[in-house]
């Protein structure tokens, strides 16, 4: 995450002490979802719910993932050109926690995050969750999925319901298919990850320049 590709230009933080919290920073979301696909794998054994049952490699449900990604990231770009003061608010947090860190990783350390994030939050929340409960309840199964999805990512109130309502999107995704596939929530959700990355460095250095012209004119 330290070298040029996607990182040129922006370090406050003396290298030492950036290169120790940037490692920090990539074990953190490697233990974390890491730690769920562990916790899908071993409460899908103790259940009998195998959490990889609905992933298959097939090309057209690929293409599928692919064109899935285009509504979420409508709603990335309406929420970025969005004066609201929840969005505000939830841009100022994402700068200020891992927007920094993001703006010094390299291209393959992004996507590297966004395929980890992609693959075991979906064979955690839809790949066994989704398919546990909906053994019982399709209905419960598809409300608690995505509550439980929504207070994963709940940085901020505004941002738990909207991460609720894309985790809505992405179970649809597989619940409304006579043959479920994995790799299409998969593939949107690791797609949409790796942009909104992008999204987030570039407003973390556009507010850091504005900061800096400001700070010149005063």
């Amino acid at each position: 995450m330290q070298t040029p590709a996607v990182s040129s230009g922006s370090s406050k933080i003396s290298r030492s002490d950036d290169e120790l919290t940037h490692g920090q920073f990539l074990i953190s979301a490697g233990i974390f979802e890491g730690g769920l696909l562990l916790i899908a794998f071993v409460m899908g054994w103790v259940t009998g719910t195998n959490p990889t049952l609905w992933l298959q490699w097939r090309s057209e449900d690929f293409i599928l993932g692919l064109a899935a990604t285009l509504p979420m990231l409508a709603l990335l770009a309406i929420c970025m050109l969005s004066r609201s003061s929840g969005m505000l608010q939830i841009r100022r947090f994402l700068r200020e926690t891992i927007g920094v860190f993001l703006a010094r990783c390299r291209f393959i350390d992004l996507i590297l995050l966004a395929l980890l994030a992609g693959v075991c939050e979906e064979i955690f929340f839809r790949g066994f969750l989704y398919a546990w409960i909906s053994a019982w309840n399709p209905v419960l199964a598809v409300m608690l999925t995505n509550l439980l999805f929504g207070v994963a990512h709940a940085v901020t109130p505004v941002y738990a319901m909207l991460a609720a309502f894309l985790g809505l999107y992405l179970t649809a995704l597989v619940a409304s298919d006579s043959t479920p596939n994995l790799l299409i929530p998969i593939t949107a959700h690791t797609l949409y990850d790796l942009v909104a990355f992008y999204v987030i460095i570039r407003d973390c250095r556009r507010h850091e320049q504005q900061t800096a012209d400001t700070a010149a004119n005063e």
